[in-house]
């Protein structure tokens, strides 16, 4: 079959290519992504959309060999990938990945995990699937964003789908057309509004990406054909998704001609566990804590200028739940102020319910603006940056910059942050020893020979 210059060839012949081999950069910071998203997902999988689920699939017709969080036996791969996909963004804490604005390991790793227990794939491929799906998630970024996203998609669940279905594809070891028919029924099954921010939809769509991928390439293995070209032209994804303008002559340059997605852009793994917008308001809070005294009673008002997007996605002033409060800067403000770093206690209901007549004072003294990023924060990937300024009383105010979330390449967290946040989120399902165990494990997670330690992990 002849692949021409549009999206979805080129995209599928690349993937397709399987004497292809990546840097050793891109393996362990693909390494390092799967330790922070298995984290992720142990310690959402008590929250209420994971538990929902869990009780969904008790009544389904589910069975099957691969592991799910809430179930003690074996299910169904799309199913495992449903469980999991959900628990590892439930929390809000699982990584960002640009330029596709999406939470890309927390539905691709649940979707690898699953299918590769059912195969028997090997976690050097895991690892080269995951790579792939990246990749393919970026090249649709650039070629939607940020038209997609600012217009209110959900790009976890719509671009999430099309890049799982392909890196599923991978691990499948299906054929150039074989991607490509992957890629063509993922861009069928894309969906989902950021309208349900803050509902326990959201995490779903994670859930969603992660078993509507194994459904696209198992449909394609087993011979199901799309229409080839799915992502440019009339009706494509770019014009239904993004606006009929929306990447005209895209190209795109593949490895080895351009650096990998994984290495270019990298992955923001999250030291706090709420919506990313809400993470260099954090940051520049955190520094003026560290920086200046002052009193919590003195504070008059709190102004926080960023982004337009960031302002949107930020929306509940008065969270009622956790899921709330991880979408919503006042909180996450006056959790950073009285408290220091947002820890995952901070979220759960108990700590919604009970709020000290402090913190809700300081819930009404913030206020966000929107603002045109700085020059030097223009061509960031998150998109911008954000000026802190608190105001005390007698008049004095201070005032802190943030352009670089933590987490990021730039900003990295250190590997003591990474095991904190990884015990963290496994307790209650490990002991200490296993899982500092598992995270040692997972550190050379493309070498490891037995997968059983880890995929056991995955079952309630």
């Amino acid at each position: 079959m002849s692949y021409g210059n549009s999206l979805s060839r080129r995209l599928a012949g690349w993937c397709a290519n399987y004497d292809m081999h990546f840097p050793e950069a891109a393996i362990v910071r693909a390494e390092t992504a799967i330790i922070d998203v298995v984290g992720c997902l142990l310690g959402g999988r008590n929250e209420a959309a994971v538990v929902n689920v869990g009780k969904f699939l008790r009544d389904a017709d589910s069975a099957g060999h691969a592991g799910a969080v809430t179930q003690g036996a074996g299910v169904g791969a799309p199913w495992a990938a449903l469980v999991n996909g959900c628990a590892a963004h439930a929390l809000d804490f699982d990584d960002n990945f640009f330029p596709a604005i999406t939470h890309a390991s927390a539905s691709l790793i649940p979707a690898l995990f699953a299918l590769a227990e059912e195969t028997g794939a090997s976690a050097s491929a895991i690892v080269h699937a995951y790579i792939v799906g990246l990749e393919v998630e970026a090249q649709i970024g650039k070629l939607v964003n940020p038209a997609h996203y600012e217009s209110g998609w959900h790009a976890t669940s719509t671009i999430g789908a099309i890049g799982t279905a392909s890196a599923c594809a991978v691990l499948l070891r299906l054929d150039a057309q074989g991607v490509l028919n992957a890629i063509s029924i993922g861009s069928s099954l894309a969906g989902g509004s950021k309208n349900q921010f803050g509902s326990m939809v959201k995490p779903l769509h994670a859930g969603f990406a992660a078993m509507h991928g194994i459904l696209a390439a198992r449909l394609a293995a087993a011979g199901v054909a799309g229409v080839a070209e799915t992502l440019q032209g009339k009706w494509s994804f770019a014009e239904l998704y993004a606006g009929a303008s929306a990447g005209e002559g895209f190209v795109p340059v593949l490895f080895p001609e351009a650096p990998l997605a994984i290495d270019e852009y990298g992955l923001v793994a999250k030291l706090y566990p709420s919506c990313m917008s809400s993470h260099l308001g954090i940051d520049a809070l955190l520094a003026l804590r560290a920086k200046h005294v002052f009193d919590i009673q003195d504070i008059v008002s709190i102004d926080l200028h960023m982004p337009q997007f960031m302002v949107d996605n930020l929306r509940y002033q008065y969270p009622e739940s956790g899921a709330q409060a991880r979408f919503s800067m006042n909180y996450c403000a006056a959790v950073a102020l009285m408290d220091g770093v947002p820890r995952m206690a901070h979220f759960t209901e108990d700590a919604i319910a009970n709020l000290s007549p402090a913190m809700t004072r300081l819930l009404s003294l913030v206020h966000m603006h929107p603002k045109q990023a700085a020059p030097a924060a223009a061509a960031l990937p998150w998109g911008g940056d954000c000026m802190a300024r608190i105001t005390l009383a007698g008049g004095r105010q201070i005032e802190q910059q943030a352009m670089y979330p933590k987490g990021c390449q730039q900003n990295p967290l250190t590997e003591q942050e990474q095991r904190e946040k990884f015990l963290d989120c496994a307790r209650g399902k490990a002991s200490k020893t296993d899982a500092d165990a598992l995270f040692d494990k997972l550190k050379s997670f493309s070498r490891a020979e037995v997968l059983q330690d880890v995929f056991s992990s995955m079952r309630a």
